[in-house]
């Protein structure tokens, strides 16, 4: 379904039985979008981000303390753990960097498994690599994470083919998130 400035691809259809589970690189508006999302269908909504922060700590500072793959096992654990609990209906807003272990490695095998437990919807601002890094890097670096240009745009780079191989639904879109949670519960039956 193509609508002004959004594309909606059905990869394979959605059933009331999985949670939707938001996917995508960093600043492509999962968080945004989950919160439009459950306010319009008053659906329970975990950002695993948020649920981070609150049970392990300061993503930042985890990772400077301890290193990314440290804090890729531990949000991994934490992720498999809140969503045994899940009942659906729900939303599952993943962290950008959820599936972007290496390939043939256990955690990417472990986060690929959990995405598939729910309903995966990939989330891009544009099927064009050059302007979806426009528009990203953009909205990382406003973030005020102390985020670098270039280092912003190698890893949207790195991660854009992977995310678009990936996810039961494509969504891409650059309009409102309530716009964009409007169409998507048109295109996908969410109910």
């Amino acid at each position: 379904m193509a609508a002004n400035n959004m594309h909606v691809a059905r990869r394979r259809e959605w059933t009331d039985a999985k949670p939707l589970v938001l996917l995508g690189p960093g600043g492509v508006g999962k968080s945004t979008l989950g919160r439009a999302l459950s306010q319009r269908l008053n659906w329970e909504l975990i950002d695993l981000d948020i649920l981070f922060c609150e049970t392990v700590g300061n993503i930042g500072e985890v990772i400077a303390v301890s290193g990314y793959d440290y804090y890729r096992l531990e949000n991994l654990n934490l992720a498999e753990r809140r969503f045994d609990e899940i009942s659906a209906p729900a939303i599952f807003v993943t962290s950008s960097g959820f599936l972007t272990a290496p390939q043939d490695s256990e955690d990417f095998a472990r986060a690929s498994r959990l995405a598939q437990r729910g309903y995966g919807i990939v989330l891009l601002p544009s099927l064009d690599i050059e302007r979806a890094a426009e528009i990203v890097v953009e909205r990382q670096l406003r973030r005020g994470f102390g985020f670098i240009e270039d280092q912003e745009q190698h890893k949207f780079r790195q991660r854009f083919p992977i995310y678009m191989a990936l996810g039961d639904a494509l969504v891409v879109s650059t309009d409102q998130p309530e716009s964009i949670a409007e169409a998507m519960i048109t295109a996908l039956g969410l109910h």
